[in-house]
């Protein structure tokens, strides 16, 4: 044999017995590498994306689509996937050893945490969304903490929070579980947690209440939100808020009709006297969030008078978008924007403090004209009730002063006969030209039954005389 040929001989000798090595390497290397991607994502050492419900409620950091009140639309923007879909650490909580812990994940003040629990189950299905889906929030207080919201602040440990995450300033109410201007303090192993677009996020001021530590499943710190740095806002200007008003009605009624002109809608025309029932109604609500000062009573007092009625009421400060985008995320207000029989508007926001705290309420009237139907066979009865009262008018007016006829008993017939013709008229014009019956009309056409008894019984009485 040439020497080349045991060379070569001697090489494929080599590689035969190193190829069982090579090929448990090949195949060993993408094993390792994927378990340690998906031991990383366990321990919360790599970020993974999350399905959440509700992004909009972390707007601006992530996106707030058309569809939910927002200003957002994936059809005519990019969006990037970290805006709809975040991407978080899962919340490693460490291990135990000789009563201390290790490598656990600690949750600090802006943090962004999603979550689930029995809370947000209840209020997902309340929403008709799915209930085994998370809530997404920001980290406000941590356990020991005391939080007020004053004046559309948040205070912690009694200190304005600079926020320029949230989508506006000047934007934290109170809700059920926390009212303005009360102070709570944080149990232990729990968090204080709201949404960044404060007007329209369910968060701890309202039934979701504190968040237990065990319910927060995923992660990302502060200090790794750059990203969405560029999406805040200068908070410079913030404080210099504090106590003014907000709401331009005028322009808010602008805006109103930009919405309705979308939908092929006429606009709406701002009316004194429902600009002045909204004002009442206001300062009712803020005295007695229980009034029984409703629309109704409110809008009859400064002699409005229409059919189709119509009020939202909003606490807070609000600038005239916001305002919209707050009744168009809701569906019932955004029915009412929206609403083809409305024509009348009246907008109001009632400043004043209560015990010491700066409140506001925005509350808007709306009005509107719809012709009234009315069943043929109706109207067929009154016209019947006409003509035979046209017939038997003159016949027992011929009785007057007949001495075998008791005259008090026909006078009283006559009046009642004559206040029913009346009646009848009345009401068959209102029918025949579509106009709404008034609330006096129907007592009196609630009141002509009794009359139509009564009528019955004298014409017996006076035929048997």
């Amino acid at each position: 044999m040439s020497k080349p040929s045991k060379l070569i001989t001697k090489i494929l000798k080599h590689f035969v017995g190193i190829l069982p090595f090579a090929i448990l390497v090949g195949v060993s290397i993408p094993i390792i590498g994927m378990a340690y991607i998906e031991t990383s994502k366990i321990l919360g050492i790599r970020k993974i994306p999350v399905e959440v419900i509700g992004t909009g409620s972390m707007y601006p950091s992530l996106f707030w689509a058309t569809n939910e009140g927002g200003p957002e639309d994936e059809q005519k923007i990019v969006v990037e996937e970290y805006r709809t879909t975040p991407h978080l650490y899962s919340l490693f909580r460490g291990f135990s050893f000789h009563g201390h812990s290790y490598f656990r994940r600690q949750v600090n003040y802006g943090d962004m945490v999603s979550f689930k629990n029995s809370q947000t189950a209840e209020i997902l299905l309340k929403s008709d969304k799915d209930p085994t889906s998370g809530f997404i929030k920001r980290i406000i207080g941590t356990p020991g903490d005391t939080i007020e919201l004053r004046d559309g602040f948040v205070y912690r440990n009694g200190k304005l929070l600079e926020e320029p995450y949230i989508s506006s300033p000047r934007s934290t109410y109170g809700g059920s579980s926390l009212k303005d201007c009360s102070v709570i303090t944080v149990p232990q192993g729990n968090y204080f947690v709201l949404g960044d677009n404060r007007k329209i996020s369910s968060d701890s001021r309202f039934e979701l209440g504190f968040i237990n530590e065990a319910d927060i499943q995923f992660i990302l710190p502060y200090a790794e939100q750059k990203i969405y740095h560029s999406l805040w806002r200068d908070t410079s200007k913030d404080s210099q808020l504090l106590g003014q008003p907000t709401l331009q009605a005028d322009e808010f009624v602008s805006l109103v009709n930009k919405e309705r002109a979308k939908q092929g809608l006429k606009n709406l025309a701002i009316k004194p006297s429902l600009v002045k029932s909204a004002t009442s109604r206001g300062e009712h609500l803020l005295d007695d969030d229980k009034t029984n000062y409703d629309l109704h009573k409110a809008i009859s007092s400064f002699g409005y008078n229409n059919i189709v009625l119509g009020e939202f009421v909003s606490y807070g400060h609000f600038s005239a978008q916001e305002l919209l985008e707050n009744l168009l995320y809701n569906q019932e207000t955004a029915k009412q924007i929206r609403n083809k029989d409305f024509s009348d508007i009246g907008v109001s926001d009632v400043n004043r403090e209560i015990d010491g705290c700066p409140t506001q309420i925005v509350v808007g009237h709306l009005g509107g004209y719809v012709p009234a139907s009315y069943d043929p066979d109706t109207i067929k009865s009154w016209s019947n009730l006409r003509d035979n009262l046209h017939e038997v008018i003159p016949s027992w007016e011929k009785a007057v002063d007949y001495h075998n006829i008791d005259q008090a008993k026909l006078a009283t017939l006559l009046t009642i006969f004559r206040r029913r013709l009346d009646l009848a008229e009345e009401i068959i014009k209102a029918m025949e030209k579509k106009d709404w019956l008034t609330e006096a009309q129907q007592d009196r056409i609630k009141a002509d039954e009794e009359d139509a008894n009564t009528a019955a019984t004298l014409s017996k009485e006076l035929n048997t005389e």
